[in-house]
């Protein structure tokens, strides 16, 4: 297990994985989205192109007018129906997903930051809505994590993505296989930590789950566990709680370092509480301590290594 990882299956908005799809036909570059892309099964989808506007062409936006519509500024052409058809019959054949990268301020694909137009009393007002694409997705597959372009440009909320579609794909992995109720145990073992800095509660309820295995049915077992697990991660995690979890992992090393040792670790953790110290670089830290005293039970630890090395940023 240890330095390998489940493949998420993820949706991109097909602009971010350099297809000239735009309105403009413009190639986006974006670095991170080619580098996630690489560790990821990716099904890309332009719903413009969906239903089928050229490229290049002529912009469309949101308006509100009783309802959310979407409509081509040149031309006038009302397109709401076309995409919303194009959309409930892509997103009905897609399948299990363990997340999205959508576009920001797209109209068919934004998550909350499109322009949308309302008009009352003949004045024109801007507001910000999702696309109507990410709209239904996010009906669709409300278990999912959803991020854009933007956001994976900050490091807490990449992070949390990052933390969740991985871990998704795992568990989805296990339960396609032959599993038994002790690899759920084993699984839930290896995600300890990781649960803990999103919610200390959810991962008490899980634990109490798997410590009776003979309480439930294959099948209850699982359905509950997957909930509670998909759940829990969902919450996004605190520096407060990264920093219970920390100093849970420090317990380990504490006794087996020289007191010398023991200043420099206790010294990397306040400044992790500082902000002076990153969470990636304590873990790289920590993961070489974990190597070097031959503890086998953090090194299998998700929390540790939650995602591909080469997807781990200081910002």
């Amino acid at each position: 297990m240890r330095g390998s990882f489940a493949r998420p299956r993820l949706v991109f908005s097909a602009c971010l994985n350099c297809e000239p799809v735009r309105y403009n036909a413009r190639v986006i570059e974006d670095e991170f989205c080619k580098k996630l892309a690489e560790h990821a099964d990716v099904v890309t989808v332009c719903p413009e192109v969906g239903i089928g506007l050229s490229v290049p062409r002529s912009p469309i936006v949101i308006v509100f007018d009783g309802e959310k519509r979407l409509m081509q500024k040149d031309t006038g052409q009302d397109l709401t129906k076309r995409l919303v058809e194009f959309s409930a019959d892509f997103l009905e054949k897609l399948g299990a997903v363990d997340g999205f990268v959508l576009k920001r301020k797209s109209p068919s694909c934004a998550l909350s930051d499109t322009t949308a137009y309302r008009f009352s009393e003949n004045k024109k007002l801007v507001l910000k809505t999702s696309g109507i694409f990410a709209q239904m997705a996010m009906e669709k597959f409300s278990k999912a994590a959803f991020i854009d372009e933007f956001r994976l440009r900050n490091f807490w909320l990449r992070e949390h993505f990052l933390c969740r579609i991985f871990a998704r794909a795992e568990m989805r992995g296990m339960f396609k296989g032959d599993f038994t109720k002790t690899d759920i145990l084993k699984f839930h073992e290896r995600y300890k930590y990781l649960l803990m800095a999103h919610s200390p509660s959810l991962l008490k309820k899980l634990g109490r789950l798997v410590s009776n295995l003979n309480a439930l049915t294959l099948t209850d077992l699982t359905r509950e566990y997957s909930d509670l697990f998909t759940m829990a991660l969902t919450i996004k995690p605190t520096k407060a709680k990264h920093f219970n979890v920390l100093q849970h992992i420090y317990g380990y090393f504490k006794d087996r370092v020289s007191d010398v040792e023991k200043r420099k670790l206790l010294s990397l953790l306040d400044d992790f509480a500082t902000g002076s110290t990153s969470l990636t670089k304590i873990r790289a830290i920590f993961r070489a301590y974990a190597r070097e005293l031959h503890i086998d039970y953090l090194l299998d630890q998700r929390y540790l290594s939650p995602y591909p090395l080469e997807l781990e940023t200081d910002v």
